[in-house]
């Protein structure tokens, strides 16, 4: 079985979408069988020793002829099949497994979607969108939320103060700064901080890209350090370990997005038992039923011109940095209960989410194909 199922993707990048194949070949494994892993990046890898050890091992630099399972987005599909080869494409069975993060998926990617046998959505927001758009048969298939650390690194690693309530978001600026809404954070953690000129709290932004180059990336310094000693922006590449230690240490998971396809961010605090407070609209949606975390009001507003790929005519959410503040000020206040939402959130991804949960709803997918 492990010769037959390949994953193509960006297994040793630090985004999103390179944890989307980690994440998906970490589930077969659970289940009982080895991908092939073939990295398609144009760009020569960083080291990560976790990732190299776990990974590379496993590299090919061919399709196989069974399944092969693309995660890869849609706007990079057809340079990845004229990379691995149409002859090659051609002899597998092709599962597109993108991420999106409108309501609505370009109709121009989704013609290169069509070319693939099926295709995955890791929420039932993506599964939604794709379903409008293309004519293959869509299945969600929740990506899986179980993290890995190979050391534990403690506040002191990140210049975080010990005694500190921190709030902490993450984000990337290749990912549009406009839809993650780093600013917005921020905004919830200045009226708070207002709010309580003596509190012990303290914000960290953690961003990649964009530095020394945008004026979103200047604006938020600016704001970050007026809040003096009560904030810090944490900078560019950290090991995948780091960033999972750095959500490990935190108090609560703040999102103000403005769409997210799937939230891995908010999941990932989650099933280490911290509160994650996100925006109540689209992918993370599926994974914070009440109780879990705290949902943050919001309003459907266009997206504005060049703010995101394909954005014309298309609408997301603008999160309310009151409410959110509102609900920070409320786990700051009730430790007994941030603590019980934090256990109750570990406990829904543990059952939900975890490797084996998911490597078995891939293995049946694949066994309903006749492809297991």
């Amino acid at each position: 079985m492990s010769r037959d199922v390949t994953i193509v993707g960006y297994p040793f990048q630090p985004t999103g979408m390179a944890e989307h194949a980690r994440s998906t070949f970490r589930a077969f494994q659970a289940a009982g069988v080895t991908p092939r892993l073939l990295d398609v990046s144009d760009a020569n890898r960083s080291f990560d020793p976790d990732l190299e050890r776990d990974f590379g091992p496993h590299l090919v630099t061919t399709l196989g002829e069974g399944v092969n399972l693309f995660g890869v987005n849609g706007d990079e599909a057809a340079r990845v099949i004229d990379k691995v080869g149409a002859d090659a494409f051609a002899r597998g069975y092709n599962i597109a497994y993108p991420a999106w993060e409108l309501a609505r998926y370009p109709r121009a990617w989704a013609r290169v979607l069509d070319r693939f046998d099926e295709i995955w959505a890791p929420s039932s927001f993506v599964q939604a969108a794709l379903q409008d758009a293309v004519s293959r048969p869509v299945h969600c298939m929740p990506l899986p939320v179980e993290l890995k650390l190979s050391s534990f690194l403690g506040r002191r690693h990140f210049g975080i103060p010990e005694e500190a309530f921190v709030v902490v978001f993450f984000f990337d600026f290749a990912s549009f700064a406009d839809r993650k809404n780093p600013g917005a954070v921020l905004e919830a953690f200045e009226r708070l901080a207002a709010r309580r000129p003596d509190a012990d709290i303290h914000c960290v932004i953690k961003s990649r890209g964009g530095r020394d180059m945008d004026e979103a990336q200047a604006a938020l310094e600016a704001r970050l350090a007026a809040l003096g000693d009560r904030a810090q922006a944490l900078y560019g590449d950290l090991s995948d370990n780091e960033i999972k230690n750095l959500v490990r240490v935190c108090d609560v998971f703040v999102s103000l997005h403005r769409s997210e396809g799937f939230g891995r961010g908010m999941a990932e605090a989650m099933a280490m038992g911290r509160p994650a407070i996100a925006t109540g609209y689209s992918g993370n949606l599926d994974f914070m039923p009440p109780g879990t975390g705290l949902l943050v009001d919001y309003e459907l507003v266009p997206v504005a011109p060049g703010a995101y790929p394909q954005g014309d005519g298309q609408v997301w959410a603008e999160a309310s940095p009151e409410h959110a503040s509102r609900l920070i000020e409320q786990l700051l206040d009730d430790p007994a209960e941030a603590r019980a939402m934090g256990a109750r959130a570990r406990a829904f991804i543990a059952e939900n989410y975890s490797l084996k949960v998911m490597g078995r709803r891939c293995l049946g997918r694949l066994n309903a194909i006749g492809r297991a």
